[in-house]
């Protein structure tokens, strides 16, 4: 099943193809991707969200490809977005609209708008008990301040899933030296 997917060798060869063509973000922002999906990413995404109770949505999903490669191993993963492209599996719903019609235990957020409101629909919602987050930090700052500062929810980074992503913002440093990684995977669990 993940073997649809190139392995990170193969990403970051086209990586460092891109950068030296228009660049790497160029690439991801014609191809409409913010993170990419690699066989190792997603073995390990896997991982951290098969021990997770469901049901578990996906916000923000875009056209969908995280919520169908966990499907494609077996989890049950529903994904929505308030415009999917025309033709697509995922549900048109906003994010607390989603949250509210499918009352997940778990929700994933894949670089979600911090300033749309998305994490704190998720972290107010009484059915979300888990929040993956996977996003980019950037001038220090990873998602909305609700990520941060609501009550009631411990926070932990889930390195074994960052340790795989590549995003839109990573910078190749050469073949020599390592990637510039900004990508982050953290778990937010509900305490009370």
């Amino acid at each position: 099943m993940t073997d649809v997917f190139p392995t990170q060798q193969q990403i970051l060869a086209e990586l460092a193809e891109a950068e030296r063509r228009a660049g790497w973000l160029a690439a991801c922002e014609e191809a409409g991707r913010y993170l990419v999906l690699s066989r190792e990413l997603v073995e390990a995404l896997f991982v951290a969200i098969g021990t997770l109770p469901g049901p578990v949505l996906e916000v923000c999903a875009g056209r969908g490809e995280l919520a169908e490669a966990l499907r494609g191993g077996g989890l049950d993963v529903i994904a929505a977005d308030a415009d999917p492209p025309p033709g697509s599996a995922v549900v048109r719903a906003a994010a607390a609209e989603a949250i509210e019609r499918y009352e997940p235990a778990t929700v994933i957020g894949c670089f979600v708008p911090f300033d749309a409101g998305v994490d704190r629909a998720a972290l107010a919602a009484p059915s979300v008990w888990n929040y993956l987050v996977l996003n980019a930090r950037l001038g220090g700052q990873l998602g909305s301040r609700e990520l941060w500062t609501t009550p009631g929810w411990s926070r932990a980074p889930l390195p074994q899933v960052a340790e795989w992503m590549i995003t839109r913002h990573d910078v190749w440093l050469g073949a020599h030296r390592p990637l510039l990684k900004h990508g982050e995977a953290w778990l937010l669990r509900r305490t009370g």
